[in-house]
């Protein structure tokens, strides 16, 4: 399939295209159109906040109803005073970038979370990569990787530790409308945090080779109450990434000399 001639056919009828990039976690896109085509490469123009997804990645996704595959191109070069960003090397990406559900956050600050998989009574300690309403992966060393124990379809449980502001807001929300019964459903809370217990099962474990460790992804069910403080604690967290991406635009752009 050759990806740059059905761009070019896209950028003559001037057919929306939609950029799809992942800051922290959280899917943003863009909708837009294609200025112009080169040999190897488009020109497309961008909002400030794409600019810096763009910059952040090195990389996005396209689609779009003229697009039969999602393309995956790389960051040639952004131009922060005419925003606009050259992008190459085309390639059809895999078929579920673009078509997530649920929105998974990464975490403002370190969190690791307790694996305990279903052959072994021991905890395994990781580093939290994200979170979603249905799941939550974690990051191993490579020599600490319990490959034996977590193959995807084995079940485990998961402690995840959360901001204690979360049960507050839950808290109020529950207060008028539960019963005692439901509200001692409440995750307790240890310190200034809240942990949130959850059993499931591995769906995929990736090695991270850049950084010489694993991810293990799991599918996660969260009751009652556990799940409304899971709730709020991602809408939180999409509002801080969001403002999180605000932030760094502008610095972006206050250093235009430093162009990509």
């Amino acid at each position: 399939m050759d990806l740059l001639s059905i761009l070019r056919q896209i950028a003559r009828e001037q057919s929306n295209i939609r950029l799809m990039n992942i800051y922290k976690g959280l899917p943003i896109s863009y909708d837009t159109n294609i200025a112009s085509v080169g040999a190897a490469e488009v020109q497309i123009p961008c909002s400030k906040n794409h600019i810096a997804c763009l910059y952040h990645q090195g990389e996005s996704y396209l689609m779009g109803e003229s697009i039969p595959v999602v393309i995956r191109a790389k960051v040639m070069r952004l131009s922060l005073t005419k925003d606009y960003a050259v992008l190459s090397d085309f390639e059809a990406a895999q078929d579920n970038i673009g078509k997530r559900t649920q929105n998974r956050v990464e975490p403002g600050e370190q969190i690791l979370v307790g694996m305990e998989f279903k052959a072994s009574a021991f905890e395994f300690l990781a580093p939290r990569a994200d979170l979603s309403a249905n799941g939550a992966s974690g990051f191993f060393e490579s020599t600490m990787f319990p490959g034996r124990l977590s193959k995807p379809g084995y079940e485990l449980k998961m402690s995840i530790p959360l901001p204690d502001s979360m049960t507050h807001k839950v808290k109020k929300l529950v207060a008028q409308k539960t019963t005692g019964e439901l509200r001692k459903t409440l995750p307790p809370p240890q310190g200034n945090h809240v942990v949130v217990n959850a059993h499931g099962k591995v769906v995929a474990v990736t090695p991270d080779v850049e950084f010489n460790r694993y991810r293990v992804s799991t599918q996660l069910f969260f009751k009652d109450l556990s799940r409304m403080v899971i709730l709020q604690y991602i809408s939180s967290r999409q509002s801080e990434i969001i403002q999180d991406l605000h932030i760094f635009s502008e610095e972006l752009y206050k250093n235009k000399d430093h162009s990509h």
